[in-house]
């Protein structure tokens, strides 16, 4: 199970660096819950997966802790805003991801902002 949770851990992270959405591994029911905003169902996390990738430069995985269907990847996102320390809990059932809690400081991204 480590290897398939990784596997699909990796093919997500690596479809949000490519600015790829369509090709997440998420289940038609995943929920997305992050500091600025929840997400739930497919076509919301794909739309915000695809604002967000507009802004990645680049993701550098520093760790996948896997336990299980769990996931917690610890990465550093390069962004627009600069780089940001992420953290996220993914879940994995049967190959698909169905929820993810982000975890990082939105400040840098909400400069400017009213």
């Amino acid at each position: 199970m480590r290897i398939q949770v990784t596997s699909v851990v990796e093919k997500y992270i690596d479809a949000v660096r490519r600015n790829d959405p369509k090709n997440l591994p998420i289940h038609p029911e995943v929920i997305g819950v992050f500091p600025m905003n929840t997400y739930q169902g497919a076509v919301a996390f794909i739309e915000a997966t695809e604002r967000f990738a507009r802004i990645v430069k680049h993701i550098e995985i520093i760790r996948l802790v896997v336990d299980g269907e769990h996931c917690v990847a610890l990465l550093n996102i390069d962004t627009t805003f600069g780089t940001i320390p992420f953290a996220e809990h993914i879940h994995v059932v049967d190959g698909q991801i169905v929820s993810v809690r982000g975890y990082y400081d939105p400040r840098p991204m909400l400069v400017g902002q009213t």
